[in-house]
């Protein structure tokens, strides 16, 4: 018995020698087992996560993995079978469904990689599995076998069936073809069956790479190591701005530092990080020398900007905008170089190299700012009618042209008219302010009817999301207009959002009185006097519900005492 065991032991054995060594180990396997390496990840706090495999794919240090093994990582490192450890740098791009990782390893000079082969394989063909060996150790167990199986995976990869069983520690290790050349990631068999393995295309894997959209993606926002800038620099420009939203000021200067390292001839990326520099000094200094210093370092940031651009007249223009900005937002600010006078002037430089409708515009909010109202308008009006008008520099023009000497209404609201029109359609937030600014002049001119039309579209605009105030102001208008329907729905709604504003019942009473419902005009003025008790307007609106009811003893009573509390119509009424 205990022979036939050993007869069985044998047969095993060497069965699984059939599997792993049908074939002599290629030449090029002592070479090629250079490229593979360990890879340990680790938690925050420094101890080990996981443990596993990668390879290099250029002699730059790019390497695929396993995405499973960086998931919640804060920091990994990979080491090479002579023992030399390296660290991971960058996440260059990653797929957690397919449990794949592209990563930037940094290393002291090139190393040995894999050739990715850039052609899908067939089914038959012989392929090699080759583990992670030290250095000096020969290559004494591989996986070798067939392709059984080739499924698409994504758009031009594929997903390889593999004729062996997979060992422990072959996971993630690298499937070549007969040239030696790579064209997998070993991954294992998921029904547990352990029969055959998989590999997931190495293709697939060399051209993952990150987008400004990922800024915000599980995938990557579960991995603490630095991410790659995608290689368009404008994307990475869009990234800056979403990463901005989710970091703390000396937390973004970090990630501006890493922009302008990975685009450092691009004039935009200094120009980006001296705009952090000026616009959040106060949060990156902790004292006035320290806010001098981000000042400083901006100017610096904005002359390389300058100095790099093809465009001098558009480098000049961020530079001038980035002064008027620091200017207009921090009065308390005596530095001459970000000052409005300084800001002009870099602006004006910037026109003679380049005329650009912004640059007008620009050119009007420094007028504005300085109160140069007529010189403002006509520096709008050249945007308006340069064929790139929009809703600010029209919005503008109104403005301007309301504060000089003589307006005429009718052309601020043509010129609003015309700042509504470039809003879009549908409207959106973005037209709010000039819809309120329209209503005002509509009001002036006693043009009820309209200003209700304009208060519908502001609701629009804001997708209803208002407050009572605005259902105030509309019933207002309402009431001017005899729409008395409308204006007590509209009093009311604003009651119902803030019930402890005591003007909205006093406004519903006075609404009561003109439709000669005196019995209920007097209930909303006891919630009103309860709210408030010594609101003189309420007593006397009281007074004139008990007059035209008859009740003189009361109304005289109301009126005298709305006269004590101060309300100056009280007394015309007494008498």
């Amino acid at each position: 018995m205990p022979n036939m065991k050993k007869i069985a032991w044998i047969l095993l054995l060497g069965c699984f020698m059939c599997t792993a060594f049908a074939q002599k180990a290629p030449k090029w396997m002592e070479k090629q087992k250079k490229a593979i390496v360990t890879v340990t990840t680790y938690k925050a706090d420094g101890t080990a996560l996981h443990n596993g495999v990668g390879f290099f794919i250029d002699e730059d240090g790019t390497m695929l993995s396993a995405y499973s093994l960086f998931k919640d990582a804060q920091k990994a490192t990979v080491t090479d079978g002579n023992g030399a450890v390296y660290p991971v740098e960058r996440v260059l791009g990653a797929d957690e469904l397919y449990d794949v990782i592209k990563l930037k390893v940094r290393t002291p000079r090139k190393v040995s990689c894999l050739r990715v082969v850039s052609r899908p394989l067939v089914q038959g063909q012989t392929v090699y599995l080759l583990p992670f060996v030290k250095g000096k150790e020969k290559v004494a167990s591989y996986g070798a076998g067939k392709v059984e199986e080739v499924t698409k995976l994504k758009d031009s990869y594929h997903y390889y069936k593999l004729s062996f069983p997979l060992q422990v520690d072959w996971l993630n290790a690298p499937v070549l073809d007969e040239e030696g050349e790579v064209f997998g990631l070993a991954q294992d068999d998921a029904s547990g069956k352990k029969e055959a393995s998989y590999a997931v295309s190495a293709a697939y894997g060399e051209n993952l790479s990150v987008s400004s959209s990922d800024v915000f993606n599980s995938v990557y926002t579960s991995i603490g190591i630095k991410k790659a800038w995608p290689s368009d620099r404008e994307q990475a420009k869009i990234m800056t701005y979403l990463m901005e939203n989710t970091q703390d000021a000396k937390t973004f200067l970090e990630s501006l530092d890493d922009f302008v390292a990975t685009f450092p001839g691009w004039w935009e990326s200094y120009a980006r990080r001296a705009s952090h520099y000026a616009l959040r000094r106060k949060e990156l200094a902790t004292d006035d020398a320290g806010v001098t210093r981000c000042l400083d370092k901006a100017m610096a940031d904005e002359k390389r900007a300058i100095e790099l651009a093809e465009d001098k007249g558009d480098a000049l223009y961020e530079y001038a905008r980035l002064i008027y900005n620091v200017a207009m937002s921090d009065t308390s600010l005596n530095n001459p170089d970000w000052s409005i006078t300084r800001s002009e002037e870099v602006l004006k430089e910037a026109i003679q190299k380049k005329n650009a409708p912004s640059f007008h515009q620009l050119q009007g909010d420094i007028y504005f700012s300085q109160g140069k109202y007529v010189p403002a308008y006509d520096e709008y009006m050249i945007v308006n009618h340069s064929g790139e008008g929009n809703a600010n520099a029209w919005y503008m023009a109104a403005k301007s042209k309301s504060l000089q000497t003589g307006v005429n209404i009718g052309e601020v609201i043509q010129l609003l008219d015309s700042a509504v029109a470039h809003c879009g359609n549908p409207l959106t937030a973005q037209a709010a302010p000039v819809l309120l600014e329209r209503i005002d002049w509509k009001l002036r001119l006693m043009q009820y009817k309209e200003a209700v039309a304009d208060y519908d579209l502001y609701f629009q605009a804001l997708n209803g999301k208002v407050a009572d105030n605005f259902y105030y102001y509309r019933e207002q208008a309402k009431y001017r207009m005899d729409d008395l329907d409308g204006a007590l729905a509209d009093i009311r709604q604003a009651m119902s959002i803030a019930p402890q504003v005591a003007m909205y019942p006093a406004e519903e009473a006075s609404i009561l009185i003109r439709q000669k419902k005196y019995d209920e005009a007097l209930k909303s003025l006891e919630k009103a006097i309860a709210l408030v008790p010594d609101f003189a307007a309420c007593y006397r609106l009281r007074g004139v519900c008990y007059q035209r009811m008859g009740k003189m003893a009361e109304a005289k009573k109301a009126l005298e005492k709305a006269k004590e509390l101060g309300d100056p119509a009280a007394e015309k009424l007494l008498k």
